[in-house]
């Protein structure tokens, strides 16, 4: 239970036939038509959108669904939350269908409502909290009209440890982003942990080598192009000529390994921001943080942003530039 601002206590219980006509009234207020009327793009006011039901609908609802709530203080239904697994998806939900086939089982947050006068309470929080506490079997998800763009309801389900699943077009036409939350398994986390990690030391010795091979060619060529000018090579306008052959490719190779090497750092921090997360996850069930640890502390900006990755992808745009330089000098010689 929790006090509202007016006093009062708003509590969360099961949905009965005496709370149907408020519900239907507290949907018909909140109703998914309203999407359609603001103009094109804009957003839409207000967060949660239902679609119409019916007073049957609902009473059909009241045996079928596993959780059907409503949040009231005294008599008066302020919010209610209606949510069903795969099992019970009715044959004309194309989205839940098409879901069901790709991914399995789930939980679906069919509706989610609140009245207009009990808004940005947590009525919705309190809701979602009471079934997410209760379902442990499978993901939870719950789709979203996206077009106008529904920022509060995405807010919300972000706050909730929701995340994004994919945006999927029902036959009515209104694109619909799915949100899902999953329960954190804790020995799946550690061996996700694990692989992360391997990826994170796969990505670091691959620029590596990327940068040992570089060197390896400059190398060669910068000794080609000495002999080709020096006093035992070709010599004269041919020696030159074939100097700034090299010189070219040189510059080539240069900022071929500067773009994979850059690229190379980036995915070096997406493997890096995977393993932070990671992190997060286990550190709340126990773990300790080892890739951020002091990462907040002053001075130690550097453990977030690899700095050594950055000065590897800059060598090679170092030697471009002094290849450039060669063939200025040949050229103008």
């Amino acid at each position: 239970m929790v006090e509202t601002p007016q006093g009062g206590q708003v509590e969360i219980v099961r949905a009965g036939p005496e709370h149907l006509e408020q519900i239907t009234r507290v949907a018909e207020s909140r109703s998914l038509d309203q999407a359609r009327r603001p103009h094109r793009g804009a957003p839409v006011e207000g967060g949660f959108l239902v679609s119409a039901y019916t007073e049957a609908d609902y009473r059909a609802r009241l045996e079928t669904a596993e959780h059907f709530y409503v949040a009231v203080k005294g008599e008066d239904v302020l919010g209610f939350l209606l949510a069903y697994s795969s099992d019970r998806v009715e044959p004309d939900e194309w989205l839940n269908r098409r879901i069901k086939s790709a991914l399995g089982d789930f939980l679906v947050v069919k509706q989610v409502c609140v009245a207009r006068e009990a808004a940005r309470r947590g009525i919705a929080s309190m809701l979602y909290y009471h079934v997410l506490d209760q379902w442990k079997e499978s993901p939870v998800i719950a789709a979203v009209v996206n077009h106008p763009p529904n920022e509060a309801s995405a807010g919300f389900h972000r706050k909730l440890g929701f995340e994004e699943l994919t945006e999927l077009t029902p036959p009515d036409g209104m694109p619909r982003m799915v949100w899902v939350w999953r329960k954190p398994r804790e020995a799946m986390l550690h061996t996700q942990y694990m692989v992360s990690v391997d990826l994170y030391k796969h990505e670091d010795n691959v620029n590596w080598q990327k940068l040992n091979n570089f060197f390896y060619i400059t190398v060669g060529l910068a000794a080609v192009a000495a002999f080709s000018v020096g006093k035992e090579g070709a010599g004269g306008s041919l020696g030159k000529a074939l100097a700034a052959i090299i010189s070219i490719i040189g510059l080539g190779v240069s900022l071929g390994f500067s773009q994979m090497l850059r690229f190379g750092r980036r995915y070096l921090l997406a493997r890096k921001s995977a393993l932070i997360e990671l992190e997060e996850h286990l550190a709340w069930h126990g773990g300790r943080r080892i890739v951020t640890w002091h990462s907040s502390d002053p001075g130690n900006a550097y453990l977030k942003i690899s700095p050594t990755g950055a000065i590897m992808a800059l060598l090679p745009a170092f030697v471009a530039l002094c290849w450039t330089t060669l063939l200025g000098v040949l050229i103008t010689d």
